[in-house]
């Protein structure tokens, strides 16, 4: 059993300068006080249960109560307000694993409702998209809302054969807009992945070395908020996707020096696709077939 309880005070000063040559100050003082009680309970060498229960706040970031210009990372025009309030929220969770007496399944599941005042979310504002020297972008406002987030996550592991294991993740969220009474914005849609992995015998020259291929599939998020008080989103949100994800490793000892070499690809039949959470799903497709090389060179390496 663990409690805590948390002071933060955050203290902003910035200059601004405008086009016109002008300077602009804007000061923020937040206080915020965070707490939380957690207790585990294992009633055999199988089972063990957690729960948790916190008090949270959150002072808004700088850029949420700063920002007025293109973001080149997102391709979109924000805008901040300087009125925003820190997040206030009670969290409540709880989580449940267990596994077998060999050892060769577990599973993991864990439960949230994590109910938010003054939740900061961008909202994206379709009829006033913004023109500027570098052309048209959308414009994103940050907002507050009270806000509901519940959800499940799940995962499992199963020993199929000594060297061939299974993976199954699985994620759920149900996120409210309390103020509209509607879906919240850009939250993530159900998500699902089984993994294959293949681990090698040890040998004279490799260790550590498996191989692994994983099959991701994302739905279609669904639950996004209606017209009921304007248009919402520049676009609708794109169609579910499944990707073929590939992982290999080993490590070789030069010398007592342990290298690891390391491929992944990711989305192997370079599918075409776009994701709900990136804003450059509003002018293209994610990125094809990506590989990846890696060297793990420890700096220092004690024998």
């Amino acid at each position: 059993m663990q409690a805590g309880i948390r002071y933060d005070n955050k203290a902003i000063h910035t200059n601004r300068l405008k086009f016109a040559g002008d300077i602009i100050n804007y000061d923020f003082n937040f206080s915020t006080i965070a707490s939380s009680f957690n207790t585990i309970y294992k009633p055999n060498h199988q089972w063990q249960l957690n729960f948790n229960l916190s008090l949270a706040s959150r002072a808004p970031h700088v850029n949420e109560l700063l920002s007025d210009g293109i973001h080149h990372g997102t391709a979109t025009y924000e805008e901040g307000d300087i009125f925003l309030k820190p997040e206030q929220s009670v969290n409540i969770a709880a989580a449940a694993s267990w596994h077998n007496t060999a050892k060769t399944f577990f599973i993991d599941i864990n439960i949230y409702n994590n109910d938010i005042n003054n939740f900061i979310y961008q909202q994206p504002v379709p009829d006033e998209p913004v023109l500027t020297i570098a052309g048209a972008f959308p414009k994103i406002e940050y907002r507050q809302t009270n806000a509901v987030l519940r959800g499940v996550d799940m995962s499992a592991n199963v020993a199929i054969i000594k060297p061939l294991f299974w993976n199954a993740r699985l994620s759920i969220l149900r996120a409210t807009n309390k103020k509209i009474d509607d879906w919240l914005i850009f939250m993530p849609a159900d998500r699902f992945s089984n993994e294959l992995t293949y681990t090698f015998k040890e040998s004279h020259l490799f260790h550590d070395s498996y191989l692994s291929a994983e099959l991701q599939n994302v739905l279609k998020q669904t639950r996004v908020p209606g017209d009921k008080y304007g248009k919402q989103d520049y676009k609708l949100p794109p169609g579910a996707y499944s990707l073929i994800n590939i992982n290999a490793s080993t490590t070789l000892h030069f010398n007592k020096l342990p290298l690891t070499f390391s491929v992944g690809v990711k989305n192997l039949l370079n599918k075409s696709y776009r994701d709900y959470l990136n804003s450059f799903r509003y002018f293209t497709d994610e990125i094809g077939r990506n590989i990846n090389l890696r060297i793990k060179i420890p700096i220092i390496h004690n024998n």
